[in-house]
């Protein structure tokens, strides 16, 4: 299975840090509405998922996992059970909890596009800022990743 993960740039971006860690093929998206989306058209590759990563700054050693996004009332949603991924990630120690409600920022910008490129096998992780992500963190983390890719 092809898995795709994706952060944004920046060196004090938590999503950066993490996906820095991650084995597999990695995206780093520019942090502008413009660049994201030439970043995304840019991909060439077919993936079976692509787990996207990006900063909340109201999250503190937990993770939000968002279920849709929204663009010019548009709605898009995942094809992914994020029961069975919280699940995971509860396993393994971390706190996560859905998201129903698209933001209005860049992360949903990138994700709606993402979701309409890879036929919404795309699930959007929300991580908290980078003083909140531990090496212990990260590694539970990629723990958990390790198994949801396989389910």
């Amino acid at each position: 299975m092809r898995v795709l993960y994706v952060g944004f740039k920046g060196k004090g971006n938590s999503s950066n840090k993490l996906v820095s860690s991650l084995v597999g093929d990695k995206l780093f998206l520019t942090n502008s509405y413009t660049g994201l989306k030439k970043d995304i058209d840019r991909i060439e590759d077919t993936y079976d998922l692509v787990y996207m990563f990006g900063l909340d700054k109201s999250l503190k050693g937990n993770i939000r996992i968002d279920t849709s996004a929204e663009k010019d009332g548009v709605r898009l949603y995942s094809d992914i059970d994020t029961n069975a991924v919280i699940s995971e990630f509860h396993k393994k120690g971390i706190q996560a909890e859905t998201g129903y409600t698209p933001t209005r920022y860049l992360c949903n910008e990138a994700y709606w596009y993402m979701l309409k490129k890879y036929d919404s096998r795309v699930l959007f992780f929300h991580v908290p800022s980078i003083k909140y992500i531990t090496k212990e963190f990260i590694e539970k983390i990629k723990s958990a990743l390790s198994i949801i890719v396989c389910l």
